[in-house]
Formats: C-alpha cells, sequence, structure tokens
C-alpha cells in the first residue's frame, strides 16, 4: 500500500476517489499532457476513477506506487508514481499543476519519495522520462542523481502521434528495508 509522507510543505498522501476531478484537471492542462504518453485526451473524471481503481489493484501486489501531491492549503497541486517495469525497476512519473511551478515543490516531493523509495521498495534502479522542451523537468531529474541515458520516440494517445523524451536511470543500490520491533 502507498504510505503517506510528509515533507515540510506538502502531503503525499495515496490517491482517493475524491482525486478524481483534481486528477482530470491536471492531466487535461495542454502544459502537462505534452509530456505525457498514457493518457488520452481528454481525460474525464470517469477515465481518472478508471486510473484509480487500476493503481490500487496494482499497490495490492507491490508493483505501483501513486501518491496525490497536497499543498499546506489541502489542494492537489500535483501527483507522482512508482510502477514497476520489471523486477527491481520501477518507472518515476510527475506532474505538476503549472500554476506551482517553480516554487522547488517537484524536488520536495521527489525527495520525499525517493527516500522512501530506497528504504522500503525492492527497486534497485528507476527510470524517467522528460519532455525536452522541458528544462525545467530535465534539469530536476539531473539535480535528483538521474543520469541521461538518452534520446527515445514513445506513442502519445494524447497526441495520436510519437514524441521524442529523453530518459534517465538512477541506480538505488541494494534495498535496506527497515526492521520493525
Amino acid at each position: 500500500m502507498t504510505p503517506a509522507l510528509l515533507t515540510p510543505r506538502l502531503l503525499l498522501r495515496p490517491l482517493e476517489h475524491e482525486d478524481s476531478l483534481a486528477l482530470a484537471d491536471l492531466l487535461n492542462r495542454p502544459e502537462v499532457a505534452r509530456g505525457l504518453c498514457t493518457i488520452p485526451k481528454p481525460f474525464t473524471p470517469l477515465h481518472a476513477s478508471a486510473m484509480i481503481l487500476m493503481i490500487r489493484a496494482s499497490e495490492a501486489r507491490g508493483l505501483e506506487f501513486v501518491w496525490a501531491v497536497e499543498n499546506g492549503e489541502g489542494d492537489v497541486v500535483g501527483q507522482i508514481g512508482l510502477r514497476q517495469t520489471r523486477p527491481g525497476c520501477a518507472q518515476l512519473g510527475y506532474a505538476f499543476l503549472p500554476e506551482f511551478w517553480g516554487q522547488g515543490l517537484g524536488r520536495e516531493a521527489m525527495e520525499a519519495v525517493l527516500d522512501w523509495v530506497a528504504r522500503q521498495t525492492s527497486f534497485t534502479t528507476l527510470e524517467a522520462e522528460a519532455h525536452p522542451d522541458n528544462p525545467a523537468s530535465l534539469h530536476l531529474l539531473e539535480k535528483l542523481g538521474f543520469v541521461p541515458k538518452g534520446a527515445v520516440q514513445r506513442f502519445s494517445l494524447a497526441q495520436q502521434d510519437r514524441i521524442p523524451l529523453m530518459s534517465f536511470h538512477k541506480s538505488l543500490g541494494a534495498p535496506t528495508h527497515l526492521a520493525v520491533a
């Protein structure tokens, strides 16, 4: 199960069905959707509800962890998630509302997730992708220790075409599960 994570300015908590409207709003934003491959356009609250149900099924098997990111006022300002792509490896994805870009919230949320992943999961490698026209996201991944692997092309459901992305990876080393007394 996805745990709640608390940072100085944010609460990262499991997605709830009540988040469907906020998630649809976030993922329908053109500036957000242009770098996403698995999100259709339009992305309706019904799509969001179905997505949350699928995430819950994957969470129960330990294959996926997805958080709604709330600011201090309790507003959902983004989402961040991990999905296992093969044993020991997960894809990191994230999206934030444009009006909250440039405030360090993405870095704060991702640092919390990376810390949790290193301590609590069996993932030893993380992968991420960012649109080459999104220098803030490219820079953020590098600041967090992700290493560029190169350019890739992915099919985008929203754009119904292949889009260019930059691929990154990060080695976490052997997992260090915490013992519970």
